[in-house]
């Protein structure tokens, strides 16, 4: 399997992630010529460029790829009507991910059972099976990152 990553813009706000973001078109051309099935996964503020990328490649007249949402912006309702795609938040002992509730209102929602409590390390375990309690920080999502293959399925 190739993953290809593409960088959050550093200049776009949470609230609006495709202000500096204008790459959906040329990545959803890419997924029309691909001949396989293509995984378009989002995380936290991620899953708007991610929604707008699938957003592009349906209205290209593609649908090889699975839209997978971490915790973060839900997709269209065109989107979620595709068998492939997927909304998870993350809980444990009755603690929610921070996205969780603007999550839930779909019948694609999907609960990863983690194993941290604080709201940034739940809201990262979707992405960091290693994520801990110990560095509750946003900025230590990602310290020692090993990546949830639960929620992508895989």
């Amino acid at each position: 399997m190739i993953a290809i990553g593409w960088p959050y813009p550093t200049a776009s706000p949470a609230s609006n992630p495709l202000k500096y973001w204008n790459c959906s078109e040329s990545v959803a051309k890419v997924i029309c010529v691909d001949v396989g099935e293509c995984l378009l996964v989002g995380h936290s503020s991620g899953c708007a460029i991610a929604n707008d990328v699938a957003s592009k490649t349906l209205a290209l007249g593609a649908k090889n790829f699975k839209l997978i949402a971490l915790d973060g912006f839900l997709p269209k309702p065109e989107l979620l009507n595709l068998p492939g795609t997927m909304v998870w938040s993350a809980e444990c002992n009755g603690v929610n991910s921070l996205n969780y509730e603007s999550s839930k209102r779909t019948d694609k929602f999907h609960i990863y059972k983690a194993k941290v409590i604080k709201k940034w390390p739940l809201h990262f375990s979707l992405i960091n099976v290693n994520v801990s309690d110990d560095h509750g920080e946003i900025t230590q999502g990602y310290r020692n990152c090993d990546v949830n293959t639960e929620v992508l399925g895989i």
